[in-house]
């Protein structure tokens, strides 16, 4: 398995207060007497990053950035913003002027180790042990530079770091700025990413919640106090380890859990052939291959044919990820893809007669499936952002049918089917991308928990997504309360 890219320790300046439309628009008031407030300009700026509105974001954040060259929180989030979108050398400065404009803060110089360990790993380890030095216990330090010499093959160093890293439990509590008694929720983490974003699903003012970094519970700690657990480990390719510990958790505990860990590691993308068994349904052959066991007669004799995918696990986004369209491709898309084991998926045609493919996703709530979004684009790679979706008002009325209706929009075939997949799952929260193949079947192109939900964009063009995105919401937070122990 790859070893996980330091991005997922990512550290952000995170804003108080509630993640809510009320929110921005109350502290929008407050700027237009207060234009040039940078606390309100920043805490402006982390609620429209929370609440999905990336493009405006980076905006508000750049917007603090030139009343305030120095602001610690703006150069740490702008940075990391940048280097989620894999736009390293951008980060790198920023996170360079946070060392330097703070250089007694140790989270800027773990920002820096993480965005310099695929090009500088020497520079990264100086900038994780520099950090170390400030604040010996850090423990995204301790457990980044274990990452690294995790890859570097020295194994014994690394878990000497792991150790330092889950000395003591890691338990962060979002206080409750509601009234009455509220709904007490225990959020388990993966330390090494693959979470499920929980912002926009949780509501300070009806809940209290407590996150748990998996990794540094200890057997027979108390843990806080709870009237249900919410297990937000969403990658199992990357979270394996941590899902284990997680079940140990949840059997000290006599709340309700929701996403046991035990069907989240039945999430793997090379598992996802066990899908077929629904009717309706294409899932791709996927192995989980060692690297120098892949090539054409190798694949061949496992039944690939070209095209294929070839992807690292444990990322996400796209990233490290591609498709191999004949074998004389196959070697120098190995050559671009980390990691000693290479996950190799049969390549599903979900084009149409026009050369466009179509990707939706839903989610699957309780038992209840809810539209979040329908992609179209002429690549076989398809993102949501990179879609062919703003500027086409045929692209927009489509996804609109599907969002206002996703059983007539579909069929009662196709619904059938991800009615199938989604019982399979035997998920209380998951999500499933997939395509409409040629005869019907649903094309599954991947099902876990690991999906985020964002609210669209202030665009009046994509106004109609915003009630699908609202159900969603509704639909986690009534689940929350219908099965808390004290409800």
């Amino acid at each position: 398995m790859a070893t996980p890219k330091p991005a997922t320790l990512a550290i952000r300046i995170v804003c108080t207060g509630n993640v809510t439309e009320e929110a921005l628009t109350q502290i929008e008031t407050a700027l237009e007497t207060h234009a040039e407030a940078v606390d309100l300009r920043f805490a402006r700026a982390c609620l429209l990053e929370e609440l999905g509105r990336l493009t405006r974001a980076r905006g508000a954040y750049k917007g603090v950035l030139a009343r305030d060259g120095t602001h610690f929180g703006a150069l740490m989030n702008l940075g990391t913003m940048l280097y989620l979108e894999n736009r390293r050398p951008e980060a790198r400065i920023l996170y360079r002027h946070a060392t330097q404009y703070h250089p007694t803060e140790a989270s800027a110089f773990v920002n820096l180790g993480n965005v310099l360990a695929e090009d500088d790993p020497a520079a990264s380890r100086a900038a994780y042990e520099r950090a170390l030095e400030l604040e010996p216990g850090h423990p995204t330090a301790n457990f980044g530079l274990a990452l690294l010499l995790e890859a570097q093959g020295d194994m014994g160093a690394a878990q000497a770091y792991r150790q330092r890293a889950f000395a003591e439990p890691i338990v962060r509590i979002a206080p409750f700025h509601g009234t009455g008694d509220p709904l007490r929720l225990l959020v388990l983490l993966a330390a090494n990413g693959g979470n499920i974003v929980t912002t926009l699903l949780l509501d300070d003012k009806q809940v209290e919640t407590a996150s748990l970094v998996a990794d540094s519970y200890r057997d027979g700690m108390t843990l806080p106090p709870h009237d249900l657990i919410f297990n937000a480990i969403g990658d199992a390719e990357r979270a394996d380890d941590t899902l284990a510990i997680a079940e140990r958790i949840a059997a000290n505990s006599s709340a309700p859990l929701l996403n046991r860990p035990a069907a989240v590691l039945q999430t793997r993308r090379d598992l996802v052939e066990r899908l077929n068994a629904v009717p309706g349904v294409t899932a791709p052959h996927t192995e989980l291959l060692a690297r120098a066991h892949i090539d054409e007669g190798a694949l061949s004799a496992r039944g690939f044919v070209f095209p294929l995918l070839l992807r690292s696990p444990g990322y996400h986004m796209g990233e490290h990820f591609g498709l191999v369209a004949t074998p004389g491709d196959l070697a120098p898309m190995l050559a671009t893809l980390p990691g000693d084991d290479i996950l190799a998926i049969a390549y599903l045609d979900a084009r149409r007669a026009d050369g466009t493919v179509r990707k939706y996703r839903a989610l699957t709530i309780g038992g209840t499936l809810h539209p979040v979004h329908l992609a179209i684009s002429r690549s076989w790679k398809i993102h949501y952002f990179s879609a062919d979706m703003r500027g086409n008002d045929d692209n927009r009325a489509e996804e609109a049918s599907y969002l206002s209706d996703m059983a007539g929009h579909l069929g009662p075939r196709a619904t059938a089917a991800l009615e199938g997949i989604a019982a399979l799952l035997d998920l209380d929260y998951a999500g499933i991308d997939f395509g409409i193949g040629a005869d019907g079947n649903v094309l599954v192109f991947e099902a876990n928990p690991a999906m985020a939900v964002y609210l669209p964009d202030e665009d009046e063009r994509f106004a109609y997504r915003r009630p699908a995105v609202t159900r969603i919401i509704d639909a986690v937070r009534h689940m929350f309360n219908a099965r808390a122990l004290r409800r």
